[in-house]
């Protein structure tokens, strides 16, 4: 590819044109036409621009001009008298040129000009703002990030309109460039925490990077370590919460959801809602959730150790019962309960793929059904499908999807090792994932603190503090800036 553009315009329009496979390519458009007494080519994507808007703000104004301009008198006439769109530039190299192109820009080249001037008229089909499809509350905002990034930066600065936001243009993919941008508070995010981000994406080796959730498989820490490194939110006033607390968000084109870095685990249980409510409910719903965490992920592996290793340990009319349930069945409780949490994952997941008419009602009818049928057949014993369905709960209670996920394997092995060896076998494997946790890292930071390793840090871990005690940012922000100013109004 030629370094720069020639002033010859054919040798331009010839390099352009086997460039941009323009015998092959119906959606490229190209209209020759003269302007200053210039010959001149205007290209651009039909469908990403609008072609009425290419008329108004381009071409009409260009052909109305008469006046004969050579060279960079052109150019200059050209941005700055006649064409009207607000965001025109002057492109040397025909790679970004091209690029531009490709992202929905028009390309202008001017006979004995070795510019190119790109201008923003893009106009294409686009989703509206909608209200948050896995993040809703009761109490607070009801819009979410849609595609466009252009969009999705429009809803951020509306919810923090500070000059201190800034956002930083970048690209990610070497064969296909997508545009994405780095988000933080000018002060109060780390410039260590910006320079390790951008260093993380000028190293993704890695031709197209399709949507924010391959994105962030590219800059964690541990790709094999058991827990989201990162927060992906599609509400904008969460966004701007990570934000206000030293973090940086990251909004890729094409994706309606905002990563935010670095995080610790206890960002993972927080949800909209807490700070939407009054403290009181904020930490009781906080303390729901984390039993809901540790029921989904030990309650399996607890009960089918305890049944089949230490029955001593129940009480003997609940022993009883449950020998009395399972006198019909003819599989091993261990066997019984892997195929009952298999099952239950299998209507989770159908669930979630089958169209959104019919989401909720299909699980609910094949959980009736199949456990109601498993039950009268002798498969399954009530006291374990009871045990199954409150570990689900306790999964759904999640806030983060992908910690959902991370706790749904995390059962599985539990239960593996329970069912094997029993509670010294939950025990060890307990002990060896709280091990791995501890070890954890996001982007360089502890993935435990506040608490551990201490840090200074806000009353809004796991007990939510009143908002006037506030006063500290996290500890993810810069050192100078974790102060901020709180008061409680009197009377």
């Amino acid at each position: 590819m030629q370094p720069t553009f020639s002033k010859n315009i054919r040798s331009n329009m010839a390099f352009l044109e086997e460039a941009l496979h323009l015998k092959d390519n119906s959606d490229l458009v190209k209209r020759e036409f003269s302007s200053m007494g210039l010959d001149c080519v205007l290209y651009f994507v039909d469908g990403l621009t609008g072609s009425t808007g290419a008329a108004d703000y381009l071409l009409r104004p260009l052909m109305s001009c008469r006046e004969p301009y050579r060279g960079m008198d052109a150019l200059q006439t050209a941005m700055r008298s006649l064409i009207v769109s607000p965001e025109v530039k002057a492109e040397p190299q025909p790679s970004s040129a091209i690029d531009d192109l490709m992202h929905g820009q028009c390309l202008i080249l001017m006979d004995g000009v070795n510019q190119a001037i790109i201008v923003d008229a893009r106009q294409y089909v686009k989703r509206s703002v909608s209200t948050p499809q896995t993040e809703t509350v009761v109490i607070g905002p009801h819009e979410a990030f849609t595609e466009p990034l252009r969009d999705n930066l429009t809803l951020l600065h509306r919810v923090l309109p500070t000059e201190q936001l800034i956002c930083k243009m970048l690209s990610v993919g070497r064969q296909v460039h997508t545009q994405l941008s780095l988000c933080y508070l000018h002060g109060v995010c780390p410039q260590e925490t910006v320079d390790e981000i951008l260093s993380r994406i000028n190293a993704c080796a890695i031709d197209d990077v399709q949507g924010s959730g391959m994105l962030a498989q590219l800059l964690e820490d541990d790709p094999f370590a058991p827990l989201p490194q990162l927060v992906s939110t599609e509400r904008p006033d969460r966004a701007a919460s990570f934000l206000l607390e030293g973090q940086a968000v990251l909004l890729m084109d094409g994706s309606p959801r905002a990563l935010a870095m670095p995080v610790s685990l206890w960002h993972l249980f927080h949800a909209p809602d807490d700070s939407y409510m009054r403290w009181q409910y904020g930490t009781f719903m906080r303390f729901i959730r984390m039993i809901g965490a540790v029921v989904a992920l030990l309650l399996p592996a607890v009960f089918v150790s305890i049944v089949m290793y230490h029955p001593i340990a129940l009480p003997m009319s609940l022993l009883t019962n449950i020998i009395q349930s399972r006198s019909v069945i003819s599989i091993s409780l261990f066997t019984e309960a892997l195929l009952m949490l298999t099952v239950f994952d299998l209507i989770n997941e159908a669930g979630t793929r089958i169209p959104g008419l019919l989401g909720s009602s299909f699980g609910l009818v094949s959980a009736l059904i199949l456990g109601t049928a498993a039950v009268d057949a002798g498969m399954v014993s009530p006291l374990l499908l009871i045990v199954v369905a409150m570990s689900g709960l306790g999964s759904y209670a999640l806030p983060d999807y992908s910690l959902s996920f991370a706790f749904r394997m995390g059962q599985m092995l539990l239960l593996i090792a329970g069912g094997l060896m029993g509670l010294p076998g939950v025990c060890l494997v307990s002990v060896a994932i709280v091990m791995r946790v501890a070890g954890m890292h996001s982007l360089g930071r502890p993935y435990l603190a506040p608490s551990t390793p201490k840090r200074a840090r806000n009353p809004d871990l796991v007990v939510r503090a009143p908002v006037y005690r506030q006063r500290l940012r996290s500890y993810l922000a810069r050192p100078g800036r974790m102060l901020r100013a709180r008061g409680r109004m009197r009377k």
